[in-house]
């Protein structure tokens, strides 16, 4: 019996359980999506790449002098200050023609070019000049608003974004109150100005909206005048009924409406039935890129996170899942813009 505590003693001391102890906290990021995967192998590399995936396809032909967003699912705020961060020129520059990431707007975003250029020094200034962002997990607000706070601090020399985070059901508009209500009265009362443009952001998280994101999409259109630009997940047209039935499952452990999964064809349909001309909307597959990458990421974590006795457990079933959706092409991930 003593030989048994003297061994489970010696394991505790001597293994490589204090791995813990050395990682960094408060961690240097904490993003949260599927991750745009086609050139890197990091996460928070392959996070941001994802964001700016959608970015680039809603902006590139952006013609407004002033542009705000509002983004509903913002998590600690990583997204948040990555888009604070973000210069005209240098975002632009980078973004050389709409057409490469797979949306008709080479001739616009051409066009759009030529007009920031003319206008000499904005383009230094930032590329939004108004952040508006919301976050579900009181948890979460806390975080972002703390980092974007400390980004705004570390950036007050010149021209800065009017930045706010804030705890809120994204999905529900009819329940944002208090200083949230007033931000988004602003950008509406300006909504209709021709040198103003508005958009609402969703990366990665509509699919989580309860009942549907119907209400946000038609608040978006209707009263923000804003266009949309999204990473949004997408039913397969050929997904048979025991697929479906699979993705039931799923969705009643993960707490997502399963009706939130549309094929392409339903998904246009609701951005029409909130107002969206269907002229104006393209959507962008862009699942090779997404669900192999996490995936693998998920399985060398897994691996990385045994061998130094750090528990990960709670993620094997996400890697399950998003292997499943690489191999069986169920669900899609794609890059959505719906201009108003």
């Amino acid at each position: 019996m003593l030989g048994f505590l003297k061994k489970a003693l010696e394991s505790k001391v001597y293994g490589l359980d204090h791995a813990v102890l050395n990682v960094q906290l408060p961690p240097q990021s904490m993003w949260m999506n599927m991750g745009y995967w086609k050139d890197t192998q990091s996460f928070p590399e392959a996070c941001k790449a994802l964001l700016d995936q959608v970015l680039q396809a809603g902006l590139a032909a952006e013609r407004a002098q002033s542009v705000r967003v509002l983004d509903v699912g913002c998590g600690c705020g990583d997204q948040s200050v990555h888009i604070a961060s973000l210069r005209k020129d240098a975002f632009f520059t980078t973004t050389t023609a709409a057409s490469q990431y797979g949306f008709s707007t080479s001739v616009e975003a051409s066009e759009a070019t030529l007009r920031r250029q003319s206008n000499g020094d904005d383009s230094s200034k930032p590329l939004f000049d108004t952040y508006v962002g919301i976050t579900l997990l009181p948890s979460q607000a806390q975080v972002a608003q703390q980092r974007m706070c400390l980004h705004q601090e570390q950036n007050n020399d010149g021209d800065r974004v009017s930045a706010e985070i804030f705890c809120a059901d994204g999905a529900d508009p009819s329940s944002w109150t208090g200083e949230l209500h007033n931000s988004i009265s602003s950008l509406v009362d300006t909504s209709l100005d021709p040198n103003t443009s508005t958009w609402l952001l969703a990366l990665d998280t509509m699919y989580h909206f309860k009942p549907s994101r119907l209400p946000i999409l038609h608040y978006a259109h209707n009263t923000l005048h804003a266009s949309f630009m999204a990473f949004d997940l997408l039913l397969a047209d050929n997904a048979s009924w025991w697929q479906r039935l699979k993705m039931k499952l799923i969705c009643w452990v993960t707490g997502s409406p399963f009706t939130n999964f549309l094929t392409r064809e339903e998904y246009v349909r609701l951005l029409v039935a909130a107002g969206y001309d269907p002229s104006r909307i393209e959507i962008k597959d862009i699942s090779r890129h997404v669900f192999p990458g996490i995936t693998d990421f998920l399985d060398r974590r897994l691996q990385e996170g045994q061998l130094y006795g750090i528990k990960l457990g709670k993620f094997r079933g996400a890697k399950s899942v998003f292997g499943w959706w690489a191999k069986s092409g169920i669900v899609r991930g794609v890059v959505v813009v719906a201009r108003r």
